[in-house]
């Protein structure tokens, strides 16, 4: 299942310039791939940044005593628990084959 939002905010002191936000996620089951684009503001004339989080659904997968959403971004993508991962063909590629994955375990597998 495919989910998504838009969000258009009034222009900074100043400008003309729309803050525009759009949002689409990816479900498969307790996964989730969440895409974030935006035009940083209203600063830039397209809505070309963007990022990536992957999210595991605990209530989903039947898992108590945890967040309900847990963002698991940093172990799929090996960085910090917080950093930004860029909307890039790479990323984009290796978050789906998370995605894909029959099992949330990533050892011994090759994203």
């Amino acid at each position: 299942m495919i989910t998504a939002t838009t969000m258009t905010l009034g222009s900074p002191v100043g400008t003309d310039n729309l803050a525009k936000h759009a949002n689409f996620t990816i479900h498969n089951g307790a996964k989730m791939v969440s895409i974030s684009v935006d035009n940083s503001g209203g600063r830039m004339a397209h809505m070309a940044r963007a990022d990536i989080r992957c999210l595991f659904s605990n209530n989903t997968a039947g898992l108590e005593d945890r967040e309900a959403v847990e963002d698991v971004t940093g172990k799929v993508f090996k960085v910090g628990d917080h950093d930004t991962v860029r909307g890039t063909v790479t990323n984009m590629a290796k978050a789906m084959n998370w995605l894909q994955m029959a099992r949330w375990g990533l050892e011994g597998q090759t994203l």
